[in-house]
């Protein structure tokens, strides 16, 4: 699958931080979303979809689960890591855009790539269509922390450019780390987070907000479920009935109630 103009524009932001994004993923290990997805995952199945697979650590997690995985992310360099450093016989890795992805997939798997995206309900949309009937949609992503502030804060952090918010965020991260994790591991974590190519990368970021995902779920997944993960990071199930009730407007079925968020 060939990637778009705008796809490569995109995925060069990738290809800058693949190593430092893989180290980073090394150091900063995320229990409790390892711990959902554990959850949520079915604990078998024939195939699964892996969407913004990055280097590949939840397409493991799925390739001890399901038959056969595909792996799809759109840096080249990030689908090499992948390959050299967590293949396996099940899994195929391959870059591609999200949207230009077809079949029909038991889970469809989604984590810390839809704050990426231009337009959040297509993707939604098109993820919809990957499911097999019975399958399951599993995303996680963040929304904005200012989402969760009073509105005096709110207006000072559009005020301050958000490179130097990234700095003092790494630099606060960097204290707690010193005791948590000891003076070396916070160090690594704080020049990867520091680093030009990293914070470049960071302020591309098209975050959504909370309402934003409720929406979308209200019209597109009904009775999806969204729990809180930490913080502002949202894990959300949805899934695919056999026929298409309950699809939403575009299939003709009227949106269930705004979904609300729980923790889990």
């Amino acid at each position: 699958m060939g990637l778009s103009a705008a796809a490569r524009s995109a995925a060069q932001s990738f290809d800058r931080t693949a190593a430092d994004y893989d180290r980073l993923g090394d150091l900063n290990e995320n229990d409790s979303i390892r711990t959902w997805l554990a959850s949520v995952l079915p604990s078998a199945g024939r195939r699964a979809l892996d969407l913004g697979c990055g280097t590949g650590r939840d397409a493991v997690l799925l390739a001890g689960r399901f038959t056969h995985v595909d792996a799809i992310d759109l840096s080249r360099p990030m689908i090499e890591l992948a390959q050299a450093k967590r293949g396996r016989p099940n899994v195929t890795y391959r870059q591609a855009d999200l949207l230009a992805v077809t079949g029909q997939y038991d889970v469809v798997l989604s984590v810390m790539t839809l704050h990426h995206v231009p337009d959040l309900p297509e993707a939604l949309r098109h993820l919809k269509g990957l499911l097999a009937p019975h399958g399951r949609l599993v995303l996680v992503d963040p929304y904005p922390a200012e989402s969760e502030l009073r509105p005096s804060l709110r207006a000072l952090q559009r005020v301050v450019p958000l490179r130097p918010r990234l700095h003092a965020m790494a630099f606060l991260r960097f204290a707690v780390n010193v005791t948590r994790r000891g003076p070396g591991t916070a160090w690594e974590i704080y020049r990867l987070q520091t680093r030009k190519e990293w914070l470049d990368h960071r302020v591309s970021d098209r975050f959504f907000s909370r309402e934003e995902l409720e929406n979308c779920c209200a019209t597109l997944l009904p009775a999806a479920r969204l729990d809180r993960l930490g913080g502002t990071v949202i894990g959300l199930t949805w899934d695919r009935p056999e026929s298409h009730e309950g699809a939403g407007p575009d299939d003709g079925v009227a949106p269930s109630t705004r979904p609300g968020i729980s923790s889990p």
